[in-house]
């Protein structure tokens, strides 16, 4: 159900050994799906390149990209943006924003972006039950 226009900024696709595929709305989804398929290995992951122009943006090998984790903005489904970019000097100008720096943004490689989701998913589920279970609240009593 992750709509490609809406999070593309932000999307990973996931190819494992056996060929199965799968597309994610996040860096967040694609470690529970990392997670999910631990005997599976993973043959290629892609991320969205949140630097690049236009409204879908291409995929970018996660061993080429730059990820700026910012603790200033909220990202896909977690508190602390986590975007990868193909291109290191623009990612280090997001990361060297005046709000992004001064919450402490910084660049990384995929490992320690995917390190840092799965350190974030506690809080990032409470999270996101909870603006679930509002949402069905407003709807029940509408």
């Amino acid at each position: 159900g992750m709509e490609r226009a809406k999070f593309s900024d932000t999307r990973h696709l996931l190819v494992y050994d056996n060929d199965a595929v799968e597309g994610t709305c996040s860096i967040r989804c694609a470690a529970v799906s990392l997670s999910l398929n631990i005997d599976g290995g993973p043959k290629a992951i892609y991320a969205g390149d949140a630097g690049a122009a236009g409204e879908i943006k291409p995929l970018v090998l996660v061993d080429k990209a730059f990820y700026v984790i910012d603790p200033s903005k909220p990202g896909t489904m977690t508190r602390t943006s986590k975007l990868a970019f193909a291109d290191k000097a623009k990612a280090e100008a997001a990361a060297g924003a005046e709000a992004s720096a001064k919450a402490g943004a910084k660049v990384a490689d995929f490992s320690a972006a995917l390190r840092h989701a799965y350190l974030d998913m506690a809080e990032d589920t409470i999270m996101v039950r909870k603006r679930r279970g509002e949402r069905r609240k407003q709807a029940a009593g509408q």
